[in-house]
């Protein structure tokens, strides 16, 4: 088979600012030119500082804002830090083969909370995007496009094999690599069809638990995006002060799945970013934003495919082989597996191809297989819309404070459509504020379960022509980016655009208030036109069928969660017979890591999957605390 290079080959100073798979600047996800919803975090969530145990997040980094959406060392009750990290379980890998040793990679964005809101989003999140494409595909591209892929078959064969190595990001404080944390690299056959062409190599990172556990089987993370890098987000993040917090008391396993992070090659596409930075004060029209968008990833699609890289390699089913492939490499004979986001309709189907493989399975932010990002976009918009109004109707004080909070933004995305404004972000200086982009950005941030009580207060501070609280994290959300676009489109194109059309797409968008509508479905369009350009076959239809399993899952959901509500959750366990469903009051997108609750009964369940877990500290959760 023919290697392409190693991620831990590669020298960390001399890659080419366009070509770099990570921004400088701290990172959210998911944001190209128009309204680009992103799922950050592929998660999105803070540690909690309940109990004596909560976790210590890093210091700020330099450009992080320290007001209500900024670094804060909160006393008990206040907001806590958002940052974004998952589970694990224990029992060591039997890991061989030393790779040569290299300097490891360190990231050069500076520490900080933000750094916490790590990717997690499954669909990127396209929303009506003022303009540009946004990265939702759901298009099917009518009967034009390329013949489904044949139907996929798992085979039980392990194909990968494992290479220790440095780890390519800086370990947290305490974390000593070679006694906490282990890493190294994952190569795999690019096409599962040739396995004999071209591989690629997979950064993995294994943390070791910090106590013993009776269950010896580790806990694997899968992260959202799809597109979303793992390694450099939560790795360093990881130190021995929140270490128990983090994993549980479990082994630790992650890994930057294929075209994203550390792994080479990356599917990462500078071009996108270079126009989304460089038009962010402009402004232009949607059919401008979206010209310039959709040249960017021509740009990008034509620099990949003259690399040898085969864009259609890159899907769900594809990665959860990968997964199959690293469980046994690393020496295991099951997992508990978590996703969140994306993550979820990996986890989903890597149950469905390799079920022997899995102890238990923990679905957080759950994206069905069957379910349709595209399609279904418009609707988880403006049910979280309505979510937050209502919550707010609700509550006296903030009733009073922001009577008729709907109809001031409504009138305000009108108005911001039609007279846009300049406001300089903390991070990234002068950005023009349409109608289209101020909806994006509420939306994003219900993502974010600690800031989800400042959106009132922020929607009129715009109303009024005060910019502090959309100032600390605009940029944040939708500027700064380290989702590889070309993994993102690769799976989305193939997997959710495909099986719909544009007919269904501007169906779809009549269930928004009129005032989003003209820009949720310019987006759409765009992304539709992007995935005609990205051409990947569609997946097999199976792909695309509820999964059955019998397996112990647990599955979490968020009241507040803009991109994957309830009603996703109760969508995939129809299916699931031996599920539990819990929904956190208050909550956005990702729950793991957002309070105490959510970490007891995760900790119950693994303890032991076959029982439903005590759920009684969600009684006692509130809504959020409006300010």
């Amino acid at each position: 088979m023919t290697e392409q290079t190693s991620p831990f080959e590669k020298e960390p100073h001399e890659r080419d600012e366009a070509q770099l798979p990570y921004s400088d600047a701290p990172y959210y996800e998911y944001s190209p030119p128009g309204l680009r919803y992103q799922e950050r975090n592929d998660i999105i969530y803070p540690l909690f500082r309940e109990g004596p145990a909560a976790p210590v997040a890093p210091p700020a980094g330099p450009g992080v804002a320290s007001g209500p959406y900024g670094p804060l060392v909160p006393e008990r009750g206040a907001r806590p830090i958002p940052p974004s990290m998952s589970p694990g379980l224990q029992g060591p890998p039997l890991i061989t083969d030393q790779a040569p040793s290299v300097p490891p990679m360190v990231p050069s964005r500076p520490p900080g909370p933000w750094r916490f809101i790590i990717l997690v989003l499954l669909i990127a999140l396209v929303l009506f995007a003022g303009g540009l494409a946004t990265l939702v595909l759901v298009v099917r591209g009518s009967s034009s496009v390329t013949k489904p892929q044949p139907t996929a078959k798992a085979s039980a064969v392990t194909t990968g094999s494992f290479r220790q190595g440095p780890c390519p990001f800086q370990p947290g404080m305490g974390i000593v690599q070679g006694r906490d944390v282990t890493c190294g690299v994952l190569t795999v056959p690019e096409d599962r069809s040739q396995p004999q062409g071209n591989t690629i190599h997979l950064a993995v990172a294994v943390f070791k638990a910090s106590t013993t556990q009776t269950d010896t089987a580790p806990f694997l993370y899968l992260s959202g995006g799809p597109g979303g890098a793992t390694l450099s987000e939560l790795g360093p993040y990881i130190s021995q002060a929140n270490l128990q917090a983090v994993t549980l008391g479990h082994t630790f396993i992650l890994f930057d799945q294929r075209g994203t992070g550390y792994s080479s090659p990356s599917l990462y596409c500078g071009e996108v970013d270079s126009f989304n930075r460089s038009t962010k004060d402009e402004n232009l029209s949607r059919q401008a934003n979206d010209t310039g968008y959709l040249q960017a990833m021509r740009s990008c699609r034509d620099r990949l495919t003259a690399e040898g890289i085969h864009l259609s390699a890159y899907t769900t089913i594809a990665d959860a082989q990968d997964v199959h492939d690293l469980i046994h490499a690393l020496g295991y004979r099951q997992v508990n597996l978590y996703g969140v986001s994306y993550g979820t309709r990996l986890a989903l189907t890597v149950m469905r191809l390799f079920p022997q493989d899995l102890r238990s399975v923990i679905l957080d932010s759950t994206v069905p297989t069957q379910s349709n990002l595209f399609t279904s976009l418009p609707a988880s918009m403006q049910h979280a819309f309505d979510t937050l109004f209502n919550g707010c109707q609700k509550d006296a004080l903030c009733n009073e404070s922001y009577p008729n909070l709907a109809t001031t933004f409504y009138r305000l995305v009108d108005r911001l459509n039609a007279h846009p404004v300049t406001f300089n972000d903390l991070q990234y200086g002068p950005v023009l504020l349409t109608g289209d982009s101020f909806a994006q950005w509420v939306f994003t941030s219900l993502y974010v379960t600690s800031f989800i009580p400042d959106l009132p207060r922020a929607i009129s501070e715009v109303d009024h022509g005060q910019y502090t609280l959309i100032s600390e994290t605009y940029g944040e959300l939708l500027l700064a980016n380290d989702v590889s676009y070309g993994m993102y489109y690769s799976v989305e194109c193939g997997e959710d655009m495909r099986y719909t059309s544009p007919q269904e797409l501007d169906k779809a968008v009549a269930v928004l208030h009129p005032e989003l509508q003209p820009g949720m479905q310019d987006g759409l369009r765009a992304d539709y036109q992007v995935c005609q350009l990205w051409n990947v076959p569609a997946v097999p239809p199976e792909q695309k069928q509820p999964v059955t399993s019998s397996l112990p899952t647990l599955i979490l959901s968020g009241e507040y969660d803009p991109i994957t509500p309830t009603s996703n959750a109760l969508m995939a366990q129809k299916t699931l017979s031996h599920s539990y469903l819990f929904v956190f009051p208050g909550t956005g997108h990702g729950v793991f890591l957002t309070g105490s609750c959510a970490n007891l009964i995760m900790e119950q369940f693994l303890d032991n999957p076959q029982d439903q877990p005590i759920s009684s500290c969600i009684s006692s959760m509130g809504e959020p605390n409006f300010s």
